[in-house]
């Protein structure tokens, strides 16, 4: 679920706060049911990969490096 996140937030373009996007725009995936979204986020939070500014949600770098990395 977590990678899911963090691939959605990259493919949306949300790699600083001027990009960020809601949580409600996340919520609207078929695959992030809201119960476990908000515990998913939190735990990106904590562990650094996404930050949470005014309600909207954007990778930091280390979670942008973490979604690239994927492609590598």
């Amino acid at each position: 679920m977590s990678e899911e996140i963090i691939t959605m937030l990259s493919n949306l373009g949300a790699i600083d706060e001027n990009k960020a996007v809601t949580r409600e725009l996340l919520s609207n995936s078929e695959k992030l049911k809201d119960r476990i979204l908000d515990d998913e986020i939190q735990k990106l939070v904590l562990s650094g990969y996404v930050s949470q500014t005014d309600g909207k949600l954007y990778l930091t770098k280390a979670g942008l490096f973490r979604a690239l990395s994927k492609f590598s």
